[in-house]
């Protein structure tokens, strides 16, 4: 792997401190307002609105090449991905494609693929499964080992100091969620829920 060639990434936001959550983006044939609107959407949501400057965020000139999974969703991981969002400091990678809307998001690893066709609030799903372990609400899916948002007892709830509700279906038929509706569940939503919005900041503060 060669050094980062200079000029190649451009810094779009960047806080003092070593501590940071560090993002870059990519795009599939894409330009950079696109890039700069999911940024400032990101900065504009709960709960990152409250820690703006525990974020960076980069760009990587370097294109993205994507491909569809079984007919449903966009995966944009490789190895020369990978290569090529190295040349910003990155701790998670979104990549931004333009697809079929019937064509879903995904996550994989510590990188987030978008269809810019969907809500944006598709990122804010995505980056949860990437950044804080978490599962998605809906059924069926695979509830990644040690995610907190689905319990497979509603007593499980009693260890936040929330007012959970208890509902059945989270990525499995037997477990549970603690609100009727949130992002982990559908793009309808606007919120995490109280239960998610805890988790993700339990994770926001470890950094500084």
């Amino acid at each position: 792997v060669g050094s980062p060639v200079e000029g190649n990434c451009i810094t779009l936001v960047e806080n003092s401190g070593e501590d940071k959550v560090d993002i870059v983006f990519l795009t599939e044939n894409l330009d950079l307002n696109q890039v700069d609107s999911y940024v400032e959407y990101f900065l504009d949501s709960e709960p990152f609105n409250q820690h703006p400057e525990k974020f960076n965020f980069f760009y990587s000139e370097y294109g993205a090449e994507c491909e569809i999974l079984q007919d449903i969703a966009v995966y944009c991981y490789s190895r020369s991905l990978v290569k090529n969002s190295a040349v910003c400091p990155n701790d998670y990678i979104v990549v931004l494609a333009d697809r079929p809307k019937k064509i879903r998001s995904s996550a994989y690893l510590n990188l987030v693929s978008v269809n810019v066709n969907h809500d944006k609030k598709v990122l804010l799903h995505e980056f949860a499964h990437v950044f804080a372990n978490m599962a998605d609400e809906y059924v069926p899916s695979k509830i990644p080992r040690g995610a907190e948002n689905c319990v497979s007892d509603c007593s499980d709830f009693e260890d936040y100091d929330i007012e959970a509700g208890c509902f059945e279906g989270c990525s499995k038929s037997g477990y549970f969620r603690s609100s009727e509706n949130s992002i982990m569940r559908t793009l309808k939503s606007n919120s995490y829920g109280e239960l998610n919005l805890i988790i993700l900041n339990e994770y926001l503060n470890e950094y500084e």
